[in-house]
Formats: structure tokens, C-alpha cells, sequence
């Protein structure tokens, strides 16, 4: 626009009228105009003329066009610099060239100019300077300005304004002069103006002045129009300015009035409005508008009690631009409602303003990623691309209150994603509902958490948070009422990580823990949803009610694969240890387990009810115990190595695993080198007498099933078991389906079978309580059957069995003394009182020693027998005491001892009798007895034997219970008519007394000596 933009304009054609007007001569020639006129030498010289004006007038146009950039200006520098300064009132000095063109405009060009410091701060520096004057002026030795053309000119104003600065006149220069900047830029303090085209003018009449024009601001272009008034009688002027937004901040625009006063203060009312905040500030792209007063001092400008929408929700705030000491922009924002989805990536990685900027949030509600926030309040200090986190609070779903303080830094290496480091509070009463807001939100899969765990939090800690990532250091604080401090590290996005160092006062492990193992194959996939790193430890651990601790877990979860780089676990001085790695396919490598532990104590608290018997066996489980255990293979095929020991109790055992099929197989070796002291140990005691000394053996070959939710079946399917004088070998089958009790099958082959037969008088309950909750099915064969070391059965077999409380003793079948021993019992003890019943019979059996140990007994004889009891109670005691029954036996070709029948021959002499009352023994042939038991108390009903030396019969009861007898026997001699002679035994049966009924053979006496 000044004098060089006029040298363009088209109106440059009407400097060459010569070669216009030869055309049209040449043409009205050639049309026979010439010969139109008179040929006299009047025509000839105004021909002249006017040939020699319109080359004078060619020359002089072309001197004024040429000669004056050809001419040197420079030595009239000083003067153009004085008459600037003159105009300007300021110092003006020109560095560079100077040149003058008089076409199409007189104007005088100049570069390097500089106008200097004129006390109040304003400098004014321009590449060129164009100035249209007056020609007669010029000519006469002065500038007279008509139009001012700065291009590249930079102007520094300082901030605040002095009170100096101020004028409420124009300058002369100015009154008469516009002045036109292009390329031009302002510099306000620390805020710039770029790419400035303005046109600067003065209303003569008002004196106002006026500039309007287009500029840059953070490289966004403005249009921008303002008027500066006449100052009025106070000093005071009017100030409106106008800005409208071109490009990315079309439609932007503000306009400011208000009253400039002479000490360079300003108060006024400000207006804007815009579809995108996020051109001006680090905010979302939302249409806003605002309106507020604003006033200007002293290095600041303050927009106050703004009130106006944001992304269509009503809103106050106020806005400050501080010059002094440092340039600074604040903004405050209340508004109802926010979209903190808009607002949070805008701050966190929205461009960043040209200087250091700070913006105050508060809502009453905010929406986050599909949740609402309520309370919002945040304070945020923006500056070189960092966001300073002065306060963030806020209300999560769930009721969760959220306080953040620290900075949001560019990510290292100067990459534009931010990363956030600061401290954070956190008190969540509902922590599962939180966690489904974050669930949903896609953070991490919250969902798969297991229910019950993490329900509260009172935590502190300092985070670190960058997209997709979240560090959390110097954790402190509770979890479910639980105290944990530790560091704790989450990656979200498509892949999920976890990484925890924490320490618990106390971890209960039933929630954490399934149910029933999920398959091992399927557990790789599981994990491949995320990686984890845990190192976790706590002081103590609750599981099934157990308690135990410390704690300590050393684990890592990557591309589906598990390390166990260690696990401890303390449980009152027991101590083990597991490590290992899970594998792609469910593959366990280098898996081990080592436990040890001076007392096995604990573990008995672990064994399942049905094994209660043995979990009460105290001086078993107080022996040290150590276990090792390795683990290596596929699911299918998982092979163990155990060793262990417990007191002086070895075990091996080479299992193979099949845990897809649920099975397992392998051999299993048990020694111990004193079987009776193991029994011992168990509760079983005086074992010595009837089991015998030596060491225990057990080898057996091991299968079995464990799936869960069918039955479950262990098997020896051979085993070989010595122990004192015990061995037997067999096969024992366990099935368990958790419907009904555990069913023990099999059939059991014993070369020797000592039995631990109770005395019958002892006070002491039987194992009675070991039946319960068990169902069995046994067949059980014996060579031998020993009673306290002494075999009583040979070739022993019987078929027992356990149901509904009864347990059942059938087909038995036996060789005793040669004869057949055949029968079978019951011990029911489903009802109030187990009740015993016993059938039994005995044919061919040869007695060659004492029968029932009294002082008439039968020694020799060849014996059938059976017999019918029954009988209740808990001891064997109570069983004798309620004895009932009947018994039958009958001897052929025996000897009775207890007295000698034989000897009471002739006349029965008194010597003869006592002999025969006082012992020996008397041989009969057939020998029947019938015995009925009533509440113990066992009565003879029939008993007679005979015999060549006479007969004998019996009569009498055995108090069993009272363990006292009454016998009578009646001895019928081989006389004429004979008389009986009795014997009776009556007292305790240790020590029965014998006393004799001689009444009868008196009379019988007094009869035959009367006979002639």
C-alpha cells in the first residue's frame, strides 16, 4: 500500500500519451486525414510544434522516471533523519540506503530505520520505510507526510503502561498522516503480535484514532478493528477493540470497551464467544461464549465475574493475564456439568500455550468414561509443555474420593505423550463399584477379580502415570481393613499388567483360591489375558480357618506362562517352600516343594473327618517331619518324585499324573524300623503282645482317581505288607463320590493274622467311632489266625463287610483243632447302643487241652458245637454284661478233669470219694451240654455226660459280668443204684471252691447196709 504498491496501480498508462497518440495520427493517416487539410506552411510549423512538445514531454517524463534512483540520496541522510525526527518527536535514525521516486507518487524510501527510546520504553525498529510527500515540499527542502508505509517494522511497548505514555492529543504528524504497516510485528511485555497488516488513522474532526487490519497470535490470524477516543476533560479515553478469528479460529471473535485512564489503567466490560475452546486454551473443542467485566493495571488484566456456557452448560469463571514479574495467563471455570472426557486429553496432551498459563476447574458433576464425577475441583499450572497438578479432587463412583497433587511431563525423549507423577489419596467405602466403572471403562478386567476381595481402600501412595501404564510407589494405607504399604504398577490396553511389591498384616486366601483346581491346560490360556510380576508377603494368612505365617510370594505371569520363583509359607515352625514354572499346554518344568518342620502337628488338623482317629494320634504327628517333592511333565503325563520323613516313618513314593484324565499311578513304599511303636504312636497300644516285635514294610502299587463332581476311586491293585508277624498281600480298592460314605473293597491274603483280641472283662471303649462314616467290603483270607502270638485258626477266610453303620462278619469259614469252624456276626452300631450279634458252629474239632479254664474242664475229646449270642454296650465289658444267647456242645470219646469218676467204685468208701471229688479225670463217650445266656449271666440247662465209669451231670450258671460261678455236678458212679454224689464249684472263677454234697450217699449207704 504506499508509494510502491501505486507504482503497480494500472493507472501507470497515463505517463505515456505520445505512443497513444501516434497510434491514432497513424491511423486517421492512413484513413486520408491529412489530405483534409490545408498543405500551407502554418500546418507545417504547428507540425513542429507539436512533434517537438511530445518529445520534450517524453524526455521530461522519462527523466522523472529514471534519473532519481540513479541519484545518490545518501548525502541528504541527515536532513530526511531530522526532518523524521522533527515529525516523529523522536529520534529517528536511518542505517540504511535512501532513495527517492517522483512516479506514479513522490515518495521517499528508506531502510534500516530505527526510531530510538523516547523515555517511555517504546522502541520502534523497521526493514523499510516508504513515505508518500508532497513534491513542492520536497523541492522547497521539507517533508510534508501524506502517507506513512512501515513494512517489517517491530515495535516493543513495555508493560504496564507508564502514565507518561499516555497522550490525549495526537501528534501533529499523525493528524495529517496515515500510517500503513505490513509484515509488521507488536511486542506488548511478552505477548507478540505477528504478520501485523494494519492501516492506522486520525478522524480530523473527532481526533479519535483508529486502526484496523489482520495479525497473528500464537499463530492463530486475526481481524481486528479498534477506535481510541479524545481524552476527555479527567484524561480519560475511550478504548473499543474488536477481534474476529480467521481459519482455525473462524467465527472466534471478542470485543472490549471500556475507559483508558492517564495513569495507564483500564476498566471496562469484555464479551467473546467461539466454536472451539480449545484454539484458545487446553481445553476440549466446545462452543463457548462469556461475558464479564475487565480491568487493566499495573501488569495485569483481569476479566472478572465472567458468566456465560461451555459445551452448552452454563458456567462463571474469571480470566488474568499477569505482564509483571513474568507473563502469566489464569483462568477459573465453574461450571454445573463438565465432560472431563474432552477436558482431560486437552490438558494432558493439548497444545501447549505460548507462556505459562494456569486454569482452575470445579463441578458440581463430571462425566469420565461413562461414570459420573462429582465435586470436581482442579487447579492446574501449564508451562514449556508441563501441567503442574496444584490440587485435583474429585467423588468416583462408588463414593471413592480421589485427591491428586504432583506434575504432567512430556514423555522422555521429547515425544508428545504426557506423563503424569505426583501423589495420590484415595478413600473408597465401595471399591467393587468402582472397580465395574473402570471395568467398563476398559482400564483393566476389574471383572475378573474374584467376588468378596478388595470391597474397601484407604490408600496413599505416589503414582506415576503415563497412557496405559500406572506406577504406584510408597503405597500405605488398608485394604479391606488390612494394612498394606508397598509399590504397585498396572499397564492397561489390549494386554493388561500387573506388577505389585506389597506387604499385609494379614491376607485371608479362601476368596483367591478356587473352589476346585480349574484343569491345568486351560490355566496358560487364563493367564495369557495379562502379565503379572507379584512379590507379596504377610505377616499372617488365613485359609479353611487356618491360620499360618508369614507368607511370602515370588511370582511372574508372561505370555500365558507362570513362574513360581518362590513361594514360603511358615505354619507354626513348619516352613515349605514351592517353585516351578507352568508352561504352554498346562507343562509343569522344575517344579518343587520342600517342607520341614519339627513337629508334624499342623498337618493333622488338615486330614478329612473320616480320618479323625488318626488325626488325634498326638505322638505320631509330634515327630520332625521333612518332605521333598519335584514335578516335572505334561498334564497327562506329570510325573512326582517324594521322599519324606516323619519320626522314624520313611516314604517314597514315583506317581504318575494324569490331570486331564484325573488320574494318578505309581508305587508307594512305607518303612519303619519297630511296627509296634509305630502303633503305638498312632494310639494302638500293647501291639508287642499280640502283633510281636519287627519292623514295618509296605510296598504298593498306587492308582487312583480324583476328578471332581464323579466318584473318586484309589486302588492298591497289589500290595505287600509285613509287620511284626503280620504279612499279607491283596488288593484294596477306596471309592468316594462325596454322595455316600467311602466304600474299602478288596481282598486281603495274610500267611499270619494276629489279632488284637481285647480281654473280655476290659472297661475300655472299642474303635467303635472308626466305623462311622465308612462302608466297607472286604474279603479276607489267613493261613494262620493268632491270638496273643498263639495260632487259633487255620485256613481262615471270611467276607466282611461295613454299611449303614453295621458292620457284618459272613461265610466265615475256619480249620481250629482240626475241625470245621463255621459262622457268622454283626456289630450294629447305627442304633443308641451297638448291639453284637455271633452265629457259630464247630464240628470235628479235636481238644487235646483245657476248654474253658476252670477246675472241671474238658481236655480231650473230639467236639461239635454251635452257638447264638448277642450283646450291647461300647467296651467289652458292657458286651459281656449284657451277653444273651444260647450254646450247645457235645464231646465224643473225651476226658473231663476236676475229679476221677473211676475211683468211686464198690461200696463208695468216704476215702474212695474224696479221691474222686479231689481231682483227676474220668473218660466218658459222649459228653452233650446246652448253656442259655441271659444279661450275662450264662445257665447250664442240660448237661449230662457218660462214660463206662459212670455219668455226670451239671447244673448251675457263670455270672460273666460278675465274673463268679455256681456249679453243680452231679457224679452218678458205675454202681447198683447209684447214688449221686455232688460237687459243687461257687466263688470267683479265678478261685471257685470246691465243696462236696455227700447226703445222698450216706442214705444210699443206710439202704444197702440194711439189705441182707
Amino acid at each position: 500500500m504506499g508509494g510502491a504498491g501505486r507504482r503497480r496501480r494500472p493507472g501507470a498508462g497515463r505517463h505515456r500519451p505520445g505512443r497513444v497518440g501516434r497510434g491514432r495520427c497513424h491511423r486517421h493517416r492512413d484513413a486520408g486525414w491529412w489530405r483534409l487539410r490545408p498543405r500551407g506552411g502554418l500546418v507545417r510549423a504547428l507540425r513542429l510544434l507539436l512533434g517537438g512538445f511530445a518529445l520534450l514531454l517524453l524526455l521530461a517524463v522519462a527523466a522523472v522516471w529514471l534519473l532519481p534512483p540513479l541519484l545518490d540520496w545518501d548525502r541528504y541522510r541527515d536532513s530526511i533523519a531530522t526532518l523524521a525526527s522533527e515529525q516523529l518527536g523522536r529520534d529517528v535514525r536511518i542505517a540504511g540506503p535512501i532513495s527517492l521516486a517522483l512516479l506514479p507518487t513522490p515518495q521517499l524510501t528508506a531502510a534500516g530505520v530505527s526510531v530510538t527510546e523516547g523515555g517511555d520504553g517504546i522502541t520502534i525498529r523497521a526493514d523499510q520505510l516508504n513515505l508518500r510527500v508532497g513534491l513542492a515540499a520536497l523541492a522547497a527542502g521539507r517533508i510534508d507526510a501524506r502517507e506513512l508505509v512501515l513494512r517489517g517494522a517491530e515495535m516493543r511497548v513495555p508493560w504496564p503502561l507508564q502514565p507518561v505514555q499516555i497522550s490525549a492529543a495526537a501528534p501533529e504528524w499523525f493528524a495529517t498522516t496515515s500510517v500503513q504497516i505490513e509484515d509488521g510485528q507488536l511486542v506488548v511485555g511478552r505477548v507478540a503480535i505477528t504478520g501485523i497488516r494494519a492501516r492506522l488513522t486520525t478522524d480530523a474532526f473527532t481526533g479519535s484514532y483508529t486502526a484496523a487490519g489482520n495479525g497473528q497470535i500464537s499463530g492463530r490470524p486475526w481481524h481486528f478493528t479498534g477506535r481510541l477516543t479524545r481524552a476527555g476533560d479527567d484524561g480519560a479515553a475511550g478504548l473499543d477493540i474488536t477481534v474476529d478469528g480467521h481459519g482455525p479460529v473462524q467465527d472466534t471473535g471478542a470485543t472490549l470497551t471500556g475507559q483508558l485512564h492517564p495513569d495507564g489503567s483500564f476498566v471496562g466490560r469484555i464479551a467473546g464467544r467461539g466454536p472451539d475452546l480449545s484454539q484458545l486454551l487446553p481445553a476440549p473443542a466446545v462452543p463457548f461464549r462469556a461475558e464479564g467485566r475487565v480491568s487493566i493495571s499495573g501488569g495485569l488484566a483481569a476479566a472478572d465475574d465472567l458468566v456465560g456456557e461451555i459445551g452448552g452448560s452454563a458456567a462463571k469463571g474469571a480470566v488474568a493475564l499477569r505482564v509483571l514479574p513474568q507473563l502469566r495467563l489464569d483462568v477459573a471455570l465453574a461450571a454445573n456439568r463438565l465432560d472431563l472426557d474432552g477436558w482431560a486429553p486437552a490438558l494432558l496432551r493439548g497444545r501447549a500455550p505460548a507462556f505459562p498459563t494456569g486454569i482452575d476447574l470445579s463441578a458440581e458433576a463430571a462425566q469420565l468414561a461413562g461414570g459420573t464425577l462429582r465435586r470436581l475441583r482442579g487447579a492446574f499450572d501449564i508451562e514449556g509443555g508441563t501441567v503442574a497438578v496444584r490440587e485435583l479432587k474429585m467423588v468416583l463412583p462408588g463414593d471413592a474420593a480421589l485427591a491428586v497433587t504432583g506434575q504432567v511431563l512430556p514423555r522422555e525423549g521429547g515425544a508428545q505423550v504426557p506423563r503424569f507423577e505426583g501423589d495420590v489419596t484415595l478413600s473408597a467405602p465401595a471399591l467393587r463399584t468402582t472397580f465395574a466403572w473402570l471395568d467398563a471403562a476398559g482400564v483393566a478386567p476389574f471383572s475378573a477379580l474374584p467376588p468378596g476381595v478388595l470391597r474397601s481402600a484407604e490408600m496413599a501412595g505416589h503414582a506415576v502415570l503415563q497412557p496405559g501404564q500406572l506406577a504406584l510407589s510408597r503405597l500405605d494405607g488398608t485394604l479391606d481393613g488390612i494394612r498394606v504399604s508397598g509399590l504397585l504398577g498396572l499397564r492397561t490396553g489390549e494386554r493388561p499388567g500387573l506388577a505389585a511389591t506389597l506387604r499385609m498384616d494379614r491376607c485371608d486366601l479362601d476368596p483367591w483360591l478356587p473352589a476346585a483346581l480349574p484343569p491345568l491346560a486351560g490355566i496358560p490360556a487364563r493367564l495369557a489375558r495379562m502379565d503379572a510380576d507379584l512379590r507379596l508377603t504377610a505377616q499372617q494368612a488365613f485359609l479353611r480357618g487356618t491360620a499360618f505365617g508369614p507368607v511370602a510370594l515370588d511370582a511372574a505371569v508372561e505370555g500365558g506362562a507362570l513362574t513360581l520363583r518362590r513361594l514360603d509359607v511358615t505354619a507354626s515352625d513348619m516352613r515349605a517352600t514351592l517353585s516351578g514354572a507352568l508352561r504352554e499346554g498346562g507343562r509343569i518344568a522344575d517344579g518343587r516343594l520342600d517342607l520341614q518342620a519339627p513337629s508334624a502337628a499342623p498337618l493333622a488338623g488338615l486330614l478329612p473327618p473320616a480320618l479323625a482317629p488318626l488325626a488325634r494320634a498326638r505322638t505320631f504327628w509330634l515327630a520332625p517331619l521333612m518332605l521333598q517333592a519335584t514335578a516335572s511333565g505334561a498334564p497327562e503325563a506329570l510325573g512326582l518324585r517324594i521322599s519324606g520323613e516323619l519320626g522314624d516313618l520313611r516314604l517314597e513314593a514315583q506317581p504318575t499324573l494324569d490331570l486331564s484324565g484325573r488320574s494318578a499311578a505309581g508305587v508307594l513304599t512305607l518303612r519303619h524300623p519297630g511296627a509296634p511303636r509305630l502303633l503305638e504312636s498312632l494310639g494302638i497300644g500293647g501291639t508287642a503282645s499280640w502283633l510281636g516285635d519287627g519292623s514295618l514294610g509296605l510296598v504298593a502299587r498306587l492308582s487312583g482317581q480324583f476328578a471332581v463332581g464323579r466318584p473318586a476311586r484309589w486302588a492298591a491293585d497289589s500290595f505287600d505288607l509285613s509287620a511284626g508277624g503280620l504279612h499279607a498281600n491283596g488288593t484294596l480298592a477306596l471309592e468316594a463320590d462325596g454322595t455316600a460314605p467311602p466304600l474299602l473293597s478288596g481282598r486281603i491274603v495274610a500267611e499270619t493274622l494276629p489279632l488284637p483280641v481285647p480281654h473280655p472283662r476290659s472297661p475300655e471303649p472299642l474303635p467303635i467311632a472308626a466305623l462311622a462314616g465308612w462302608r466297607a467290603n472286604l474279603r479276607l483270607e489267613a493261613g494262620r489266625v493268632l491270638d496273643g502270638l498263639t495260632p487259633v485258626l487255620e485256613q481262615a477266610a471270611a467276607t466282611l463287610s461295613l454299611a449303614e453303620g453295621k458292620l457284618r462278619l459272613e461265610g466265615g469259614t475256619a480249620r481250629l483243632d482240626g475241625g470245621t469252624l463255621g459262622g457268622s456276626a454283626s456289630l450294629d452300631v447305627g442304633g443308641t447302643v451297638p448291639a453284637l450279634a455271633v452265629q457259630a458252629t464247630l464240628t470235628g474239632a479235636t481238644v487235646d487241652g483245657p476248654l474253658f479254664g476252670l477246675p472241671v474242664d474238658l481236655v480231650t475229646g473230639r467236639v461239635d458245637a454251635g452257638l447264638s449270642l448277642e450283646a450291647s454296650g461300647y467296651s467289652p465289658a458292657a458286651l459281656l454284661a449284657t451277653l444273651s444267647g444260647e450254646a450247645r456242645v457235645t464231646a465224643m470219646d473225651g476226658t473231663l478233669t476236676g475229679f476221677s469218676l473211676a475211683s468211686a467204685t464198690g461200696g463208695l468208701p468216704e476215702a474212695a470219694l474224696r479221691t474222686a471229688l479231689s481231682g483227676g479225670t474220668t473218660a466218658f463217650t459222649r459228653l452233650d451240654l446246652a448253656l442259655r445266656a441271659r444279661r450275662g449271666v450264662m445257665e447250664v440247662t442240660e448237661a449230662r455226660m457218660t462214660g463206662a465209669s459212670g455219668a455226670v451231670t451239671l447244673g448251675g450258671s457263670v455270672d460273666l459280668g460278675g465274673s463268679t460261678a455256681d456249679l453243680r455236678f452231679g457224679l452218678l458212679p458205675a454202681v447198683a443204684d447209684p447214688p449221686v454224689v455232688g460237687l459243687r464249684l461257687n466263688g470267683p472263677l479265678d478261685q471257685l471252691k470246691r465243696s462236696a454234697e455227700m447226703a445222698a450217699v450216706v442214705r444210699w449207704r443206710a439202704e444197702h447196709a440194711a439189705r441182707p
